[in-house]
């Protein structure tokens, strides 16, 4: 399964957040995602998060063998307390494959209260080099407080992501060249925290789209009209805000801020 385009541009760059969320309708694809994470973060040589496929991390990983990866799914019908806590000891073991480890919970959304609370605890002091990937069906199933510890990122189908429009939106009144318009979006694009980080997911995925259409015999009327240069840099500061959004209390300044750069790719 492809990666989300905000989730690869990540990868990619090494800027992936030491927890990821991954949402899918599916669980077998979103653990598919997840696992292609995972190899792309322990190959020590990967490029643009393709891991290569022939070293004895990946070799290992397609084993399933590989020792940086430690997976945790349900046990009966949920994530149990103490299936969290065994992480605790292998959280702190350093990697062998020398490029990272990763632990992914399957099914993230089983876990009891108490497996949650558990694992809050690493998360908020994630050991170095480790990334944790969980999977999820419905992401309202954990605490709020595991939410703000995790970087969202929505599979293909997923659910109906309101933020599209809005990215169509901000594209449209940049080749408009209505700069009092794309400023009217600031209000939606601040709304909550957690919408910011979809809002900034789905401006790279629709840029991704349109890079795709261009390249294709048949493109659409957006992807014809917005230059390449521009769809090429709108997800670059898209995943600069999205990070700052994690770290700054002030929605309406950061997201002005990104309104602002945006309008200057191509003023």
């Amino acid at each position: 399964m492809e990666l989300p385009a905000a989730l690869h541009q990540t990868l990619a760059a090494g800027r992936l957040p030491h927890a990821v969320l991954l949402v899918g309708s599916k669980p077998a694809e979103a653990r598919a995602v997840a696992l292609a994470v995972a190899k792309g973060l322990l190959c020590p040589v990967a490029k643009q998060a393709a891991p290569c496929g022939v070293c004895r991390s990946c070799t290992s990983f397609e084993a399933n063998a590989n020792p940086d990866l430690t997976v945790v799914t349900p046990d009966g019908t949920s994530v149990k307390v103490d299936q969290i806590r065994a992480l605790r000891d292998k959280a702190l073991l350093s990697p062998v494959g020398g490029a990272g480890r990763a632990i992914l919970i399957e099914s993230a959304d089983l876990m009891t209260v108490q497996a949650q609370n558990a694992l809050l605890k690493l998360l908020e002091e994630p050991p170095p080099a480790l990334t944790f990937l969980l999977t999820v069906t419905q992401k309202d199933a954990l605490l709020p407080t595991i939410l703000s510890r995790v970087t969202v990122y929505l599979l293909e189908g997923a659910e109906k992501d309101p933020s599209q429009a809005l990215a169509q939106a901000l594209l449209e009144r940049l080749l408009e060249h209505d700069y009092y318009g794309l400023l009217a979006l600031q209000p939606a694009l601040c709304a909550k925290r957690e919408t910011f980080l979809e809002h900034c997911d789905a401006l790279c995925l629709t840029c991704h789209r349109l890079l795709c259409e261009k390249a294709g015999a048949t493109p659409g009327a957006l992807a014809v009209r917005t230059p390449a240069a521009l769809a090429a840099a709108l997800p670059n500061i898209a995943l600069t805000y999205r990070e700052r959004a994690q770290k700054t209390a002030s929605l309406p300044l950061l997201s002005a801020a990104m309104l602002i750069e945006c309008w200057e790719v191509l003023h």
